[in-house]
């Protein structure tokens, strides 16, 4: 009898812990691609887009999507069952859907509370008065690649300056309006390999204009069209401005991107490696590219210095030096170059 009793118990026990929320579970907020069914604002429900708005969020805390028109990129934190969602940058198609999607992007960025409940992904803003409810995406429902083979799920998009697929938040320069410093989507400026052009990418604007460098009279470059006044890129007091008819539309976005680049070896050979490193303070994010390698190393919590790292990858670095672990477990002690 009570041996009876013991194990019914056990399987009630089993049965809850079947049934239960994940509320704060990362493991399952990665496990899926979400698709929308409800939006919520002051309580009430959004009409959503003919298309339906999608994410994926990774367990490297990167985040991409579908707005209702336009691809999104960007990152995201967590801890326990809250959320913070920073929308990076988006592709530039013009769409009748554009107001609901600046709705959805901005109620993203609001958002800051999630649950993972009966196989729907809810999140929720501090006020409690906007929720975002996703169901597992229909695997029929996507955006295949571009007419360049760009994959727009993976945050890629085709630069005619570079000539080749690219993710702005990689490749470009960030830019955010000056009217409106923490809007939740970019701009971005992406500049040829000799820097002779600049390529102009607008949040919901479908075309990239593409500027030409032209010498000023005081010395320094501007980037424009030729008899045309509808956008001008420059530097002011070393930053990144884009500007139209004299006045300033947006602005570079502090610290959006570090360059940097490494010397070094693994000291038991004679073999010198130079190593690219691009830092992305906002993203946490650190780009490294060693020969035709490239990783990608999101930032981890350090005392003093840095550390960015990914499986069996790390880049721990105080100053101008940094140690370099490859997957093969060589170990490159590296220092930056001086420009």
């Amino acid at each position: 009898m009570r041996r009876t009793t013991i194990l019914m118990m056990i399987a009630t026990v089993l049965a809850f812990a079947g049934c239960k929320s994940n509320t704060g579970n990362k493991a399952a907020l990665t496990a899926n691609e979400w698709q929308l069914k409800e939006m919520t604002s002051n309580n009430e429900k959004v009409a959503l887009s003919q298309r339906v708005p999608t994410i994926i969020l990774t367990d490297t805390n990167t985040m991409y999507g579908f707005a209702g028109c336009n691809r999104f990129f960007g990152r995201y934190s967590t801890e326990g069952n809250t959320i913070k969602l920073e929308p990076g940058g988006m592709t530039m198609m013009a769409c009748p859907d554009l107001k609901f999607e600046d709705q959805f992007v901005k109620a993203l960025a609001a958002m800051t509370s999630y649950s993972v409940e009966n196989g729907e992904l809810k999140f929720t803003d501090k006020d409690k008065k906007m929720t975002l409810v996703f169901t597992k995406a229909d695997p029929k429902v996507g955006v295949a690649n571009d007419n360049h083979g760009c994959n727009a799920a993976a945050g890629f998009t085709w630069s005619e300056v570079k000539k080749d697929c690219i993710r702005l938040f990689e490749s470009g320069v960030r830019m955010n309006p000056v009217n409106d410093p923490e809007a939740a989507t970019s701009a971005f400026i992406v500049f040829s390999a000799d820097s002779a052009q600049v390529e102009v990418f607008l949040p919901n604007v479908e075309n990239h204009p593409v500027l030409d460098r032209r010498g000023l009279p005081n010395g320094g470059y501007a980037w424009n069209v030729e008899d045309d006044d509808t956008y001008n890129v420059r530097q002011v007091n070393g930053q990144w401005i884009i500007e139209q008819r004299a006045q300033t539309l947006y602005t570079e976005t502090p610290n959006s991107v570090i360059n940097a680049v490494f010397q070094g070896g693994d000291g038991k050979t004679k073999m010198l490696y130079q190593v690219n490193v691009t830092f992305y303070p906002n993203e946490e994010l650190a780009v490294v590219t060693l020969d035709d390698q490239t990783y990608e190393l999101p930032q981890q919590v350090m005392a003093s210095g840095y550390r960015y790292e990914k499986d069996n990858v790390s880049l721990i670095g105080k100053g101008t030096e940094a140690k370099l672990t490859l997957p093969d477990g060589k170990v490159l002690n590296l220092q930056e170059k001086k420009k």
